[in-house]
């Protein structure tokens, strides 16, 4: 098949090569030693082995006294100028980008931004360090896992809310059960599997029979089958105050004015000031159980798009962003910049809205497959920074089915497959294609694909949106959009794919949006749930990856590299694009300029 030819000059870009850079930064280039005073000891992913597992150890204490309340963060009415970048203080784009989730501050609702929420927020646990390949305690110390794989005992380090009183076993408790309550968050399909989650979800109970407090430090969960993606759903959650929201009803959580207006965290930093637009604002914690951080403030700025903040940088105005591949030249020709570079485990596709009734004909949706020359896509726009995926899962992980169907550009296969499925492609009118992402190269990657989805019959508008906007469009009972194209963070764990492809997680329970309704991929998905054999797990979820590739439950298109930008004057700084952002440990508190 000869490569096709474009209207537009959209691959003529000038060759953007690859740069290897550290994960960590140092000052003079070098990579040091980011851990804390006692290094982390890594632990299984897995917590469905009959093993104790060890835990970091403590960090040295600090000896500044602990702070008696948190500052309220209150939101500042008229704009203000960003702070200036100067003296011990560091300023980032934190948000910029896909991974962030800029001026959005309700942790139980986040597809992102994670980095930012641990500023302040600690999790139960996290991933060890970049590599996402072990997780480690945060709060908690340790845990041990039965026999049997279905209780899950967690012991609680010491440690102080940031009003100074002490983390209990009941907050972490209050904030799992809080994620099986009606409407406060995104995440309750991932904790079906605890026991009695069915009836405390459905009303029928108050208490959730899964949780034990033991005593102050330790809880016990309890599950109804083993689970082995328990210890990732944990990595999502920022463990709340129980005092502070337990007079909040359920339904009031994703709009309460606390998530950025006083919230009391136990993470290195206070939120200290939210000023709408512009910034927020993070002061130390004094009594952090991992050291007192060693910069006066931490500023988060936010951007309404990558160039800007990438100017800002540049100008020595902030020390760290997302960088688009569009800008990576910029980067890599100024000495005073490092480029920070991963994997981005994000897989971009195209959803099909299953509810126009050609889009639910699978041979409609592998008709739009063969109709993309997405291998050009990639070589041309991408400069080979991407690589083509067959479903959900990355590419080069141990979940991708490697003889999944490649649909190789076809056009005239693709008008066939149209024919037979008895679907005249202008019939249906002009399709909305959403999506929120803005920057240049998927809007000119998106034009390309507008224009091979034209060739075969279909009309397509393209539509780019800011992400509220976005959001309110596409999480929607009666969507108008036909197509859109969203990034979906598969990060280590397979069973993320569960709530956004499972029949019982469409929305507004889950996140199912399209809807995929599929009993055979349920039983994968159930199944790849609870198995606790990883040889056995890793082969349900090929299989997931075959089905979803044959029926094209999505056009899942590609996965890319992406990057970051710092000041070489940062020490310490520990970044690496993951989904979603954060869900690592990177120890903000050592962060020094």
């Amino acid at each position: 098949m000869k490569e096709p030819k474009f209207k537009s000059s959209l691959f003529s870009r000038a060759a953007i090569g690859m740069a290897v850079a550290s994960l960590v930064l140092a000052a003079c280039g070098a990579a040091p030693t980011a851990a804390p005073t006692a290094a982390p000891t890594a632990k299984p992913a897995d917590p469905t082995k009959p093993a104790a597992t060890a835990a970091p150890a403590e960090p040295t204490k600090p000896a500044a006294p602990p702070a008696t309340a948190a500052p309220a963060a209150a939101p500042t009415a008229a704009p203000a100028a960003a702070p200036a970048n100067s003296g011990n203080i560091i300023i980032g784009g934190f948000d910029v980008g896909p991974g962030g989730f800029p001026e959005r501050f309700d942790n139980f609702n986040a597809g992102a931004g994670h980095y930012a929420f641990e500023f302040y927020l600690s999790k139960l646990v996290r991933y060890c360090d970049t590599t996402l390949s072990k997780m480690c305690g945060d709060l908690a110390e340790k845990w041990e896992v039965s026999a049997d794989g279905k209780t899950v005992t967690f012991f609680l380090r010491d440690a102080k809310w940031h009003d100074g009183t002490k983390v209990t076993a009941d907050d972490v408790a209050f904030t799992i059960a809080r994620q099986l309550d009606k409407g406060v968050g995104r995440y309750s399909g991932n904790f079906a599997a605890l026991t009695g989650a069915a009836d405390y979800a459905a009303g029928k109970t108050d208490k959730l029979a899964a949780l034990t407090v033991v005593d102050a430090k330790t809880l016990k969960i309890a599950l109804d089958k083993p689970n082995p993606p328990l210890l990732d759903t944990l990595s999502f959650i920022g463990i709340i105050q129980k005092k502070q929201w337990e007079k909040v009803a359920p339904a009031d959580f994703p709009k309460s004015d606390i998530w950025k207006n006083g919230i009391i965290g136990s993470g290195p930093f206070i939120f200290s000031k939210y000023v709408p637009g512009q910034y927020v604002e993070f002061l130390p914690f004094a009594d952090y159980y991992g050291g007192k951080p060693k910069v006066d403030k931490l500023i988060n700025r936010f951007f309404p798009e990558a160039g800007t903040a990438l100017i800002a940088l540049q100008k020595g105005e902030i020390d760290f962003t997302y960088v688009t591949i569009d800008e990576l030249d910029k980067v890599k020709g100024n000495a005073d910049l490092k480029v920070i570079e991963g994997p981005s485990l994000v897989g971009q596709s195209m959803y099909f809205n299953q509810r126009i009734k050609a889009f639910d004909n699978p041979k409609v949706r592998q008709a739009v497959m063969y109709a993309i020359d997405r291998d050009t896509i990639i070589k041309t726009l991408w400069k080979g920074t991407a690589a083509p995926s067959n479903c959900f899962f990355s590419p080069a992980g141990p979940y991708n089915f490697k003889d999944s169907n490649p649909y190789k550009y076809d056009p005239v296969k693709a008008k066939a497959l149209l024919k037979e499925a008895g679907v005249d492609p202008a019939s249906l009118g002009e399709l909305q294609f959403l999506t929120y992402y803005g920057d240049q190269l998927t809007k000119d990657m998106l034009a390309v694909i507008a224009e091979q989805l034209g060739a075969v019959g279909f009309k397509i508008k393209l539509r780019f949106t800011d992400t509220p906007t976005f959001n309110t469009e596409f999480y929607n009972a009666d969507p108008k959009w036909a197509l859109a194209w969203v990034g979906a963070g598969n990060g280590p764990e397979p069973d993320n794919v569960y709530t956004s492809h499972h029949s019982s997680e469409q929305w507004p329970k889950g996140i199912n949006i399209n809807p995929i309704i599929n009993a055979d991929l349920d039983k994968l998905l159930d199944a790849g749930r609870t198995e606790g054999d990883p040889a056995k797990r890793t082969e349900i979820y090929q299989n997931v990856c075959k089905l979803s590739n044959e029926l094209v439950l999505r056009a899942y298109m590609l996965e890319s590299t992406r990057y970051g930008a710092a000041s070489k004057k940062l020490n310490n700084f520990i970044y690496t694009p993951s989904p979603g952002g954060g869900r690592y440990l990177a120890y903000p508190e050592k962060w020094t300029k």
